[in-house]
């Protein structure tokens, strides 16, 4: 019996690497650097993702493994610019980065029980639980970098994720960002992005 169960689309918007940021520079901007890696993670996962419904139970093992793979890398990669946020003490920052790093490990762990499905309705099973983990992980990158890359600041001002209200979060998102322009840093109460180059 094919397995036929529908793959959930991703839409992911892409993240521009920031317009300021000098080419000579050898350490990346960030978060413009992570948020544009991840955006392609995100991705080859959808593209892995569709291959788990043609029915082929070898290839879907292979599209298991091969999602295993690139969950650990969106993990790792949230990860390390969560690290950054906590040596600068950007408490809310570290807290959503470890959010979208702890949905990526979801992936990866819904992706190794598909792998290991024994028949055709486990493997159903798994691949609704690997679905509904995929968006969460996606609407939580979404609710991360939503709006950064349409952001415009004026010269040598910093750009600042300020924790969204809870009344203005959107289903499916327990923390979010709202982009915003800041004249100092310390006036940025979420997480700093890049200052503003004249």
């Amino acid at each position: 019996m094919r397995l036929e169960v529908a793959a959930t689309a991703l839409a992911v918007c892409a993240v521009p690497l920031w317009a300021g940021a000098r080419a000579h520079r050898r350490t990346p901007v960030e978060p413009s650097y992570t948020f544009a890696l991840l955006d392609k993670k995100l991705t080859v996962l959808g593209q892995q993702q569709t291959r788990l419904v043609d029915g082929n139970t070898k290839r879907s093992i292979v599209a298991a493994r091969s999602m295993k793979r690139t969950a650990a890398s969106i993990e790792r990669t949230a990860f390390r610019l969560q690290g950054l946020c906590e040596r600068r003490h950007e408490r809310f920052g570290a807290q959503m980065l470890r959010l979208l790093g702890l949905r990526a490990t979801a992936v990866q762990r819904a992706a190794n029980s598909l792998e290991f499905a024994r028949n055709t309705r486990a493997r159903e099973a798994e691949l609704n639980v690997l679905n509904v983990r995929i968006i969460a992980l996606v609407t939580q990158y979404q609710a991360t970098t939503g709006g950064y890359s349409a952001l415009r600041c004026e010269p040598l001002q910093w750009s600042c994720c300020s924790p969204k209200r809870e009344q203005d979060l959107r289903p499916g998102e327990s923390m979010a960002c709202h982009w915003m322009c800041v004249p100092i840093a310390r006036a940025c109460t979420g997480f700093r992005g890049p200052r503003f180059n004249p």
